[in-house]
């Protein structure tokens, strides 16, 4: 049987908690989180900006890579939801329609 050792009596109390706080912020850190509607809003943004001249088949990748590179977990988003942020932040007046995908 392996005794378990009460580290407690060797380290600092102080120490002890900065080393458990630190330990649960990275556990946070290294998970993925989804991105939030905001997120993909900004994302579209950024990439209708650097799509000039892209053939709209490529624009959900790029709008994909932007988010990973980031730090997102992108699995659940999809390109129907990338095109329906694109078209609402064209007829907004936010974005031009760089793409000229969007038919009034």
């Amino acid at each position: 049987m392996v005794e378990e050792i009460d580290y407690s009596e060797y380290i600092p109390e102080d120490l002890l908690e900065e080393i458990m706080e630190y330990e649960k912020e990275n556990k946070r850190r290294n998970k993925k989180i989804y991105p939030s509607s905001r997120d993909i809003v900004e994302t579209v943004k950024e990439a209708a900006i650097m799509a000039r001249g892209v053939h709209p088949d490529e624009f959900p990748d790029i709008v994909l890579r932007l988010l990973k590179e980031k730090g997102f977990d992108t699995r659940y988003v999809t390109v129907k939801r990338i095109w329906r942020v694109y078209e609402n932040l064209v007829r907004k007046g936010v974005i031009p329609d760089t793409l000229h995908v969007v038919s009034w």
